[in-house]
């Protein structure tokens, strides 16, 4: 089954857990008498996923539960496998940070793929990124450094020429 409509919705790792969680409770309702599908969707699920949701549901051949359950089960699975980049930064990010990175990640990297966001003050103007086993950290301050050795040894360098009189 095609999952992507739902999950190319989900930014972050957060998010994914919330939709999980959801996917739970959903699951452990579809078989109470007199239960509706759509308002347990649009009281558990986030907003962005309630729409395609829905949609995919209609789209089932059979609207029993355990049709429900199996397609819910799938994208449950299909969650599990979405690929992270990990993100460490210095301020808690906006809606609109996130929505720009996500953006940017996916235009590169694939529709698959998730953040999984975390914040460490103490990084300066930069960021550590992790994916698939590799690591890099982008760092104003580690920049500003760098770039003041360089010009110590330029400093020293010059020190050294002997002066002639």
């Amino acid at each position: 089954m095609n999952y992507e409509p739902i999950y190319s919705n989900i930014r972050t790792t957060s998010e994914r857990g919330a939709i999980s969680m959801a996917i739970e409770t959903i699951i452990e309702n579809l078989y109470k008498k007199e239960t509706d599908i759509n308002t347990h969707i649009e009281t558990e699920m986030p907003s962005v996923i309630v729409r395609p949701l829905k949609q995919a549901l209609a789209r089932l051949p059979d609207k029993s539960p355990k049709t429900i359950q199996t397609y819910l089960d799938g994208l449950g699975k299909e969650l599990m496998r979405l690929r992270i980049l990990s993100l460490e930064i210095a301020y808690d990010p906006t809606e609109e940070t996130i929505a720009v990175l996500t953006t940017w990640i996916r235009e590169f990297l694939g529709n698959d793929i998730i953040m999984e966001l975390s914040v460490d003050r103490g990084l300066f103007g930069g960021a550590r990124v992790s994916y698939e086993g590799r690591y890099k950290e982008i760092n104003l301050a580690t920049f500003i450094e760098q770039t003041m050795r360089e010009q110590q040894e330029l400093i020293n360098d010059t020190i050294k020429i002997p002066l002639t009189g």
